[in-house]
């Protein structure tokens, strides 16, 4: 029986592991595209998900990091 809960927490604990992983990955994203956007003197549409160097955005931005 002991041998069970150890090898549950070796499959399990590196797949809750990559779980987290992912999903900081999927946060980060529009994160680090607006932040480049800016830093080369864009506006990023968050709405579109694109930088624009002729309009300027004009709607309520977004919470990137929500924890």
């Amino acid at each position: 029986m002991r041998s069970l809960k150890f090898g549950c927490l070796w499959i399990g604990g590196p797949l809750a592991a990559l779980l987290v992983a992912y999903l900081a990955y999927l946060y980060s994203i529009d994160f680090f595209a607006a932040d480049n956007c800016s830093d080369a003197g864009g506006s990023f549409h968050y709405d579109r998900g694109e930088c624009s160097f002729t309009e300027t955005y004009r709607g309520e931005v977004p919470d990137l990091w929500p924890v």
